[in-house]
């Protein structure tokens, strides 16, 4: 079944999948439709992507702003990590009716979603982890204070985390502000001018991984955070966080491209824990998103490595006949087969 995105988002709602209430954002009918809104006015235009819904509540789209031909998660394609409204149990045994909906009504089945969650995949050892390919994630967890989280890191990290902490100190002209506060009109605009110097025609997806937090802002606000960083007078950098339990997810980032300034970027995850810990106690890990999509060069997550210190892992969905390189050897559903067990172990290096 074909339908437009706002058609997606109100067949989810009556489904019961989508709600006001919903844990997840990105679940909540009026986010969603504020980052549509946000995206036709930021990106020159609506979203326009044909949505295919499978039966209990599933949507796949091609997200217009990404590469490739796959199909993947509807609607969610510039957010990290989204939340799949489905157990994982329920999303393995969909598998068969998502191969022939594609198929039916579109001529090809072949799924890659980037990382996502999903109750019941926490761990690959889930009861239902075998079915999907794996990348690693790993993240900050910090349950006392800084001092402590830095003790926790391994030693190689706690020496560089100091030594950047005191490169950027306040004496040195820096500033970090962690706070609800959306950008202004102003500041959305730098975002998007730096963006489109770094990126060029491709600016238009880092663009909207932006908009999902102020979408969720103007919405559900105890649930997106946003990072600002001074050299001086300039803003150096503008980030992006959402929330979802005690988990802090880093979603989107910008800097200033007239400025240089080796290792700011680790140290403005360390002064989002250092805050997180004095301002925000419901929250206890920052995911820092090294990497989310399998065909996402591994060297992706090198400088985020650099605060973590708790292994996690994060499920991808794989589906069809052939696999691009960047899957092969890994678990996928075969139209005609069922599930096909995979020959290599999790993607990405591990902490």
């Amino acid at each position: 079944m074909l339908m437009s995105l706002q058609e997606y988002v109100g067949w989810m709602t009556r489904l019961g999948r989508f709600g006001e209430s919903a844990a997840a954002p990105e679940h909540d009918p009026r986010v969603c439709a504020r980052y549509l809104e946000l995206h036709a006015r930021w990106l020159g235009g609506p979203l326009e992507a044909p949505v295919v819904a499978v039966p209990r509540g599933l949507g796949f789209y091609r997200d217009p702003l990404a590469d490739g031909g796959a199909w993947a998660w509807a609607l969610v394609g510039a957010l990290s990590h989204p939340v799949v409204p489905l157990a994982g149990p329920e999303i393995v045994a969909a598998a068969e009716a998502i191969a022939a909906t594609l198929a039916d009504d579109c001529g090809d089945s072949l799924v890659m979603t980037d990382t996502f969650e999903a109750e019941g995949l926490g761990e690959p050892t889930a009861a239902a982890g075998e079915s999907f390919a794996w990348l690693s994630s790993p993240r900050a967890r910090f349950a006392g204070s800084f001092s402590e989280y830095l003790a926790s890191l391994t030693a190689d990290r706690r020496r560089a985390a100091r030594e950047l902490l005191a490169r950027f100190d306040e004496s040195a002209g820096f500033r970090f502000a962690l706070t609800p506060e959306p950008p202004s009109e102003a500041e959305l605009t730098w975002v998007a001018g730096q963006l489109s110097r770094q990126w060029g025609e491709d600016a238009g997806y880092a663009l909207a991984q932006h908009l999902w937090p102020v979408a969720v802002a103007a919405v559900r606000p105890a649930q997106a955070l946003f990072m600002r960083v001074h050299d001086r007078d300039a803003l150096a950098y503008f980030n992006g966080y959402l929330v979802r339990g005690d988990v802090i997810t880093s979603q989107s980032t910008s800097r200033n491209l007239d400025l240089r300034h080796d290792g700011l970027g680790v140290v403005i995850d360390l002064k989002a824990i250092a805050r997180l810990i004095d301002a925000f106690p419901a929250v206890r890990r920052l995911d820092p998103t090294c990497r989310t999509g399998l065909d996402d060069p591994p060297s992706i997550g090198v400088a985020k490595r650099k605060v973590v210190n708790e292994d996690a892992y994060k499920p991808v969905l794989l589906l069809g006949e052939t696999t691009p390189e960047c899957a092969a050897g890994l678990p996928r559903f075969v139209p005609g087969r069922g599930w096909v067990a995979g020959t290599a172990g999790i993607v990405g290096r591990r902490m």
